[in-house]
């Protein structure tokens, strides 16, 4: 099969997916500069050689030199590499949605991140809101669409309950383990070491991280908590957060490559989310095999096995939260046990093998679907 794949935003999550996709099929990989760099400034040695590779550079909307870029990007992928399908990661992008709607020949199948905004995510919000007909006609056109989570699923089809559920499946995110290509030689664990890393907007529940924070250095003087990002509701914990000797803040854009080494110094990472889709921490963190503690919100607790390869806590709960941690780090043997349970679970049903047999079906089904309509 050739496939034309998408990958506009979210490469990070697709890096696992086209390597193995190339071993059985020709890509064409469309991508930007800005997704490119979110897996690493050499971020084309992680790319399987066998893949063409068309990278746009960075160019405002305004700017006309976007619509030439995009449209020659399409052209290339469909007329010059002759797709016989079209794999799309979902991108909020008026123009490519337009072109690719118009596609009726070359099957679509669209991978859909985040449904609808997730909880204090403003700048996305207005741009949702403002390109919320071409996102939906977008869905409506895709032969078949993927979601990373059951859960996420349900928020799709609630958000359009016009898309019939049997044109919906389900293919866990897979480990990005191609952070680990990025980690300094030298590099070990830091014994105590909290990590809460990604955008810091409302739905990630630093707030209640940070009321159950002061439960856990009560009891483990020595923890450290490392907070990596920014985001909008960063600032009204800033002072707190620096005011606590044992909180650490690098308040910036993280670069791949300092992301492989806070992960693997990690010895928890911990995701306090308060709603959710699915989430690209936590997939990082289970390809460093590290013990996470996440919430029952969205997806989360698809991605992992309650006291096996994670612990799951009720959203919103301090002291639950802060029980997880504290027991995560005060007990070694709990913590090897679920490394070996994340082991477990890699070679398994998160293994990248299993994950790209599972986007080749759905490929199948959307041309069946694509030669029938």
């Amino acid at each position: 099969m050739r496939i034309y794949y998408g990958a506009y935003w979210f490469l990070p999550a697709s890096v696992g997916f086209i390597n193995h996709l190339a071993q059985r099929h020709s890509l064409f990989l469309v991508t930007t500069q800005g997704a490119a760099l979110e897996v690493g400034t050499q971020w084309r040695e992680v790319i399987d050689p066998a893949v063409q590779v068309r990278c746009e550079t960075r160019i405002k909307l305004k700017n006309p030199l976007y619509w030439w870029h995009r449209a020659v990007g399409v052209w290339q992928g469909i007329s010059r590499f002759r797709c016989d399908l079209i794999h799309l990661q979902e991108v909020p992008d008026p123009f490519l949605l337009w072109m690719l709607v118009r596609v009726r020949r070359v099957p679509i199948v669209l991978t859909v991140h985040d449904p609808t905004p997730h909880l204090g995510e403003v700048g996305y919000l207005k741009y949702y809101h403002q390109r919320r007909a071409f996102i939906e006609a977008m869905r409506r056109r895709a032969d078949h669409l993927i979601t990373h989570g059951e859960d996420t699923r349900r928020q799709l089809l609630e958000a359009c309950p016009d898309l019939a559920p049997e044109r919906i499946s389900v293919i866990p995110h897979g480990p990005r383990d191609f952070y680990r290509r990025w980690v300094p030689a030298g590099t070990a664990e830091q014994p105590g070491t909290v990590l809460f890393f990604g955008r810091i907007n409302a739905y990630k529940g630093l707030g209640v991280l940070l009321e159950a924070w002061q439960r856990v250095t009560s009891w483990c003087p020595h923890a450290k908590l490392v907070i990596a990002g920014t985001g909008y509701d960063l600032a009204q914990h800033r002072e707190r957060i620096l005011g606590d000797p044992q909180c650490e803040l690098i308040e910036r854009f993280i670069p791949s490559e300092e992301v492989a080494s806070l992960f693997a110094r990690a010895s928890v990472v911990v995701l306090p989310y308060v709603e959710a889709t699915q989430s690209g921490v936590l997939a990082i963190a289970l390809a460093f095999g590290k013990p996470a503690v996440v919430t029952s919100v969205g997806s989360l607790p698809e991605m992992v096995e309650d006291g096996v390869s994670g612990v799951v806590v009720p959203p919103k709960d301090a002291d639950a939260l802060a029980s997880a941690l504290t027991q995560l780090l005060v007990d070694d043997a709990w913590r090897r046990r679920i490394a070996e349970g994340i082991e477990q679970l890699l070679q398994s049903r998160f293994s990248w093998q299993h994950l790209a047999q599972m986007a080749e079906q759905v490929f199948l089904r959307a041309a069946e679907a694509r030669r029938t309509r």
